[in-house]
């Protein structure tokens, strides 16, 4: 039986990429393939998420002929250059990570994307999928929709939330302590509570998230930001940047994008839907409830599981590998 072992950063604050990944390894094992996540030291398991998930240690692992390594987009240009033996997958999580480590030397083409053990490439966003696809157009990409996990991050009506506006403290807090603070001066924020979420496990997260009114995003770029999609399946009125690679959600049917860097412009935004909402409430839990259902339809367990699924076995059957899963 083929193995597929997904190397994994060390990393256990809350990065949803870890999580991703920990979450193509259960559902390979849910479904008649052999999978592993791949930690360094030895012991580590992420563990800011409930998981079970199988791990094993670089160390540990000998992957042959048969086997295949998943390697993250962050590796740099010689990425592939780890187990000479096996057959090799890049998970792209980040198209503008993609060129980390590389020289500007022009005459410098060394990259793991035209490896000759490089059997296959996912990716995480149709804007990822198109970058990836315009530098190396010989190469297949296959788009993977990451998932929310609904019975986690459950909605709650805008009703029932706090005035509190919530945002991720990680990407560009610069930003976010302007926007912040030119609404208060403009006493926009009178009775507005004001929060970042840092270093919280996923749980804590999706709990502020349910109680939280107002989502504001700062993160770019991005393959595909999750913190809003998580903030739209809890009910939030979501204002801010798409990343670029959340440019396929942030629609003004969901939700309010913001071009990135508009400061002014951000602050505008939530002033705006402050005062909508303490004179309409009603059209904006419209709004709130067709992004959830947007959501959950486009960002689906089910969805994810099929999409990952469906590329192994397609891998599987280009290599004429014996591990093709059963049921699809």
């Amino acid at each position: 039986m083929n193995t597929i072992y997904y190397l994994c950063p060390d990393e256990n604050t809350p990065v949803g990429g870890v999580k991703v990944l920990y979450r193509h390894v259960d559902a390979l094992n849910r479904n008649s393939f052999q999978a592993a996540i791949v930690h360094r030291k030895k012991g580590f398991r992420a563990t800011w998420f409930e998981n079970q998930t199988r791990v094993e240690y670089y160390g540990k692992i000998n992957p042959d002929a048969f086997d295949f390594i998943v390697i993250p987009e962050i590796n740099g240009p010689r990425a592939t250059n780890v187990f000479p033996d096996a057959k090799k997958v890049i998970f792209n999580q980040n198209a503008y990570y993609t060129f980390l480590g590389y020289s500007l030397d022009p005459k410098d083409r060394v990259t793991a994307y035209r490896d000759p053990s490089l059997v296959g490439v996912m990716a995480v966003s149709e804007d990822s999928r198109e970058y990836l696809a315009y530098v190396f157009p010989e190469l297949k990409v296959h788009r993977i929709h990451s998932a929310v996990d609904g019975e986690r991050f459950r909605f709650r009506p805008l009703a029932e939330k706090q005035n509190r506006i919530s945002f991720m403290a990680r990407k560009h807090p610069e930003e976010a302590r302007q926007v912040i603070n030119i609404l208060k001066f403009r006493n926009a924020l009178d009775g507005v509570e004001v929060g970042k979420i840092e270093g919280r496990n996923e749980r804590d997260v999706a709990q502020i998230l349910a109680e939280s009114l107002i989502f504001l995003s700062f993160g770019y770029p991005k393959g595909l930001p999750a913190a809003p999609i998580e903030a739209m399946m809890c009910g939030c009125l979501v204002i801010g940047y798409d990343g670029f690679g959340g440019r396929e959600f942030y629609s003004p049917s969901y939700c309010w994008p913001v071009a990135v860097g508009d400061i002014v412009g951000m602050a505008r935004v939530v002033e705006t839907v402050l005062n909508g909402y303490r004179a309409t409430p009603r059209s904006l839990q419209d709004r709130a409830e067709a992004a959830r259902e947007f959501v959950r339809r486009e960002y689906s367990p089910e969805r994810e599981e099929r999409d990952i699924l469906e590329f192994w076995d397609d891998v599987m059957f280009s290599q004429g590998r014996d591990a093709i899963a059963e049921g699809l």
